[in-house]
């Protein structure tokens, strides 16, 4: 039975609010504007400054050391709560309302736009402008998400940025399936025999309170985590009362038919090879296996500066991924006669467990590894002060706390992987998607998902235990 927490009247209470969630899209509008100001004018063009100037530069800590990990954490654990709360989704609706409204275009509609944008965030603004180690850049970023989110709102109608340009969105959406926590009608009749549908009815849609969805779902039809945004709008317009915010299974969505589309397959498979890139360079021995082919490559066309960067992202997070995707493939192909979509479709469905552990994870070491430089970016926010002192060797980090955590995060890490590993099977086991393949297809596709999970727990086991 499901144990519904809208029955708690706290929660209650704070989701069925009228300032519920316009009050904290804003103290987040405030918060990013803040983090914005604390990155302006703090830059440098030296790489090995800039590793230092990223931990202690407070805004830039706060944003790539707190706020991504537990944006992450939050969507694993409790689905797209953090859209529940962002600033651009506010942004959106305000300029929704005074903008053009134009019916959104149908290769935004595909979700290669979301993939494209995310692509040239982490290969651009990532490994070439470093704007997750430079202050300035990180806080020009943030001004051009806000900006686009502006502009787009600006032309488009509905909530077109959110559902159909915002990458974070996009991910949060996937990683949200392994929710325990799920948004849903509660009583499917209930809605069948309404008359008014104020829930989706146009009309509804710039209401400043009890919005209809704009995110094109209707409440009755939702079927898995992975495009409601969790803005309780639907909650404030039904006149039944007639939502629910639930408990269930992890990894619940797995198990029911899941039709990832071609450019979630391009979007799932870049951040698999990010995140690869993200966990193996935690160790040194690993992070020298996996860049040796970019090294190499971008010494041997003689390519320097930025764009050697570019060029190995393009290599680790495209090229690897690919040449997975591609093998598994070929091999399913031979075995079957699957179509190329279906097969590609389904291995990336049996990599998201072992992808959003393995992000987790990250998120795990990533906050854990800056505790010691908490004790001097209050006093030094900007940082460079404190950058220059540990560069030069005046300054030793304090790590002893680190130490001792040592072992739970090496725990908690394995713990993820096994965690993950059961999840794919569970899913290579019950999912309609896999079972609707041919017995010939499934090997490969299992085999290939065991590898990925194979890379992660190989460098876990060799680098914590």
């Amino acid at each position: 039975m499901r144990m519904n927490l809208l029955n708690v009247r706290c929660i209650r209470n704070l989701l069925t609010s009228r300032w519920f969630p316009i009050l904290p899209q804003l103290i987040m509008l405030t918060a990013f504007g803040l983090l914005i100001a604390g990155g302006l004018r703090v830059t440098t063009d030296d790489m090995d400054f800039a590793k230092i100037l990223r931990n202690t530069n407070l805004a830039n800590l706060l944003v790539w050391s707190y706020w991504w990990p537990l944006v992450i954490i939050a969507a694993i654990i409790l689905g797209r709560v953090w859209c529940m709360v962002c600033p651009m989704e506010l942004i959106a609706y305000l300029a929704g309302r005074i903008g053009l409204r134009r019916k959104i275009p149908r290769f935004f509609r595909s979700g290669w736009v979301i993939t494209i944008f995310y692509t040239l965030v982490v290969i651009l603004g990532v490994h070439t402008f470093a704007i997750h180690r430079i202050p300035q850049r990180m806080a020009l970023y943030m001004l051009m998400l806000l900006a686009v989110s502006l502009l787009v709102s600006l032309i488009y109608e509905k909530r077109a940025f959110c559902s159909y340009v915002c990458p974070v969105g996009h991910l949060l959406g996937l990683y949200a399936l392994v929710s325990p926590f799920e948004w849903r009608a509660d009583d499917r009749a209930v809605c069948k025999a309404c008359k008014t549908k104020d829930c989706i009815v146009k009309k509804n849609h710039y209401r400043v309170v009890s919005r209809s969805c704009t995110s094109n779902l209707y409440p009755a039809t939702i079927k898995n985590n992975q495009n409601c945004l969790l803005c309780t709008q639907c909650l404030k317009a039904c006149p039944h009362d007639n939502l629910r915010w639930s408990i269930r299974w992890p990894f619940a969505d797995f198990f029911r038919t899941i039709e990832l589309r071609a450019a979630q397959v391009g979007f799932v498979l870049l951040v698999s090879g990010f995140v690869v890139y993200e966990i193996l360079s935690e160790w040194q021995v690993s992070k020298e296996i996996l860049t040796w082919v970019p090294r190499h490559l971008v010494s041997a066309l003689r390519i320097t500066g930025s764009v050697a960067g570019s060029v190995s992202a393009i290599v680790m997070f495209i090229v690897f991924p690919g040449i997975l995707l591609l093998t598994v493939v070929a091999v399913a192909k031979i075995l079957s006669r699957a179509s190329f979509g279906a097969i590609a479709k389904t291995f990336a469905l049996l990599l998201l467990p072992t992808m959003a552990s393995a992000h987790l994870i990250k998120a795990i070491f990533k906050m854990s590894s800056r505790i010691p430089y908490w004790p001097y970016v209050l006093s030094d926010p900007k940082g460079v002060v404190t950058a220059q002192k540990i560069l030069a060797g005046k300054l030793e980090l304090d790590k002893s706390a680190l130490n001792a955590l040592y072992p739970a995060i090496s725990f908690a890490a394995a713990s993820l992987l096994v965690i993950a590993l059961a999840a794919t099977l569970l899913t290579f086991h019950r999912s309609p998607v896999v079972k609707k393949l041919d017995p010939g297809v499934r090997v490969p596709l299992l085999l290939g998902a065991l590898a990925y999970w194979g890379i992660f727990g190989l460098t876990i086991l060799k680098w914590r235990f």
